[in-house]
């Protein structure tokens, strides 16, 4: 099998992200995404951010989106978001406090752009979100006592500040709004499929947040875990935070979607 090809099965950001953002927009993908997007209903909420706890899971062709509206941004404003990604990448395990990425001052800077995972919270059937929230906090303790094996400490409010589910979510006439979240991700999926083979898209549901994608590009998918340790470890040992983030970085490959918008 031919690397490319091996790069294309991971369903991940290894593959050439730029020529899959080529091959998406010259099949209308990013217009088919945009239009499912147009396709939900105008909400408004609280405007607590506390659903913003982290950077979102996102669809492969949602990663590809993204990729091409980082570009556009000046070169300062989309080092400094991608930095923020990789704090998040490596860090989030020891800091509760963290947030999504794009959160600033309360308001998504891409709300316009905003992924399905943002659209669809607080549109989804009381029964499914509180079992989804459930499952979340599960996988933190687990991933928790996993750390702790290796040396690190996992403080208890990462664990417990996941907010999976909402019932502030209103329609513009103030009612109470649900969809069919695995309808409408299903949709998004085919998408992926015309971009990944099959066995991907089913397997992996390519579903994956934003710091995760950028991290494979960037240090390569084996590499990341090991990293993660190293620099936990070293910071829970009293080394700053933000310069093992700088040292990390600067041996980083950016990944080129980062540095060119594909052609329209």
């Amino acid at each position: 099998m031919m690397q490319r090809e091996r790069e294309e099965m991971t369903g991940s950001a290894e593959a050439d992200p730029q020529r899959m953002a080529r091959r998406a927009q010259t099949a209308g993908l990013f217009d088919r995404l945009r239009r499912i997007y147009a396709g939900f209903p105008e909400t408004r909420c609280e405007n607590c951010a506390r659903c913003c706890f982290e950077s979102p899971g996102l669809f492969y062709i949602e990663y590809l989106h993204l990729s091409q509206v980082l570009a556009e941004l000046p070169a300062r404003r989309r080092d400094e978001l991608v930095s923020r990604a990789f704090r998040e990448l490596f860090f989030s395990w020891i800091e509760p406090e963290r947030t999504c990425i794009f959160l600033e001052s309360r308001r998504c800077a891409i709300y316009s752009e905003r992924p399905l995972a943002c659209r669809l919270f607080g549109l989804v059937p009381a029964p499914e979100r509180d079992r989804a929230e459930a499952q979340a906090r599960m996988a933190a303790r687990e991933e928790a006592r996993r750390l702790k094996q290796l040396g690190i400490e996992v403080p208890e409010g990462v664990i417990q500040r996941a907010l999976l589910s909402c019932d502030k979510v209103r329609d513009t006439r103030g009612n109470s709004v649900t969809l069919d979240p695995e309808a409408i991700a299903a949709r998004v999926a085919r998408l992926d499929a015309k971009l990944l083979p099959e066995q991907v898209v089913i397997q992996e549901f390519c579903f994956r947040s934003l710091p995760e994608r950028l991290g494979a590009a960037a240090f390569g998918e084996e590499a990341i875990a090991a990293l993660r340790v190293q620099l936990l470890r070293r910071a829970q040992s009293g080394h700053s935070a933000q310069d093992l983030l700088t040292l990390a970085v600067s041996q980083a490959r950016l990944p080129r979607p980062l540095r060119e918008r594909p052609p329209q």
